[in-house]
C-alpha cells in the first residue's frame, strides 16, 4: 500500500511539510537565502508541489503554479517519502531514475543544505501527521 493513497493526502502531508519549512528556524533561514523555485512532480499519486523561495518569503503551491521552476525533481510519492525520511541514497536513486532531476547542476547542488536540514525535521513531522486522530 502506498504511503500516500491520494493526491489530497500527499498535498496535505508534503505541502504541509513545505509550509512548516518556512516556519522552522533552520530551514526558514536557508529558504530566505535562496532565490530558487523548485517543482516536485510525483507519480503514484499524480501530483505536483512547487516551492518558491525568494525575497525572504517562501510560498508553497500544490497543483499548478505559474512560476517556472529553476529545478524540477520527479519521483513517486513513496520515493519522496523515503527521500525526506533520509532512507534514499540520492545518487543511486538518480542513477536508477527513481528520482529525475532537471535543472542546472549548480542550482541543484545549492539545495543540499536545505534538503539536509529538512530531512532532520521530516521524520518527526510525518509521525505526527500520520498519527491517528484523538477521539
Amino acid at each position: 500500500m502506498p504511503v500516500f493513497e491520494s493526491a489530497d493526502k500527499l498535498y496535505r502531508c508534503l505541502g504541509g511539510f513545505f509550509e512548516l519549512m518556512g516556519n522552522h528556524p533552520e530551514t526558514q533561514r536557508l529558504l530566505q537565502t535562496t532565490e530558487l523555485t523548485i517543482r516536485f512532480d510525483f507519480t503514484d499519486p499524480e501530483a505536483s508541489i512547487t516551492l518558491v523561495a525568494g525575497e525572504g518569503n517562501p510560498s508553497v503551491h500544490c497543483g499548478d503554479c505559474v512560476d517556472p521552476p529553476h529545478v524540477q525533481l520527479s519521483m513517486s510519492g513513496d520515493v519522496a517519502h523515503r527521500f525526506w525520511m533520509g532512507e534514499v541514497n540520492v545518487m543511486g536513486a538518480i542513477l536508477t531514475r527513481q528520482i529525475v532531476a532537471d535543472g542546472p547542476l549548480e542550482e541543484i547542488m545549492e539545495l543540499k543544505p536545505l534538503i539536509k536540514a529538512a530531512m532532520e525535521i521530516y521524520p518527526r513531522y510525518f509521525k505526527e501527521f500520520d498519527a491517528p486522530a484523538a477521539s
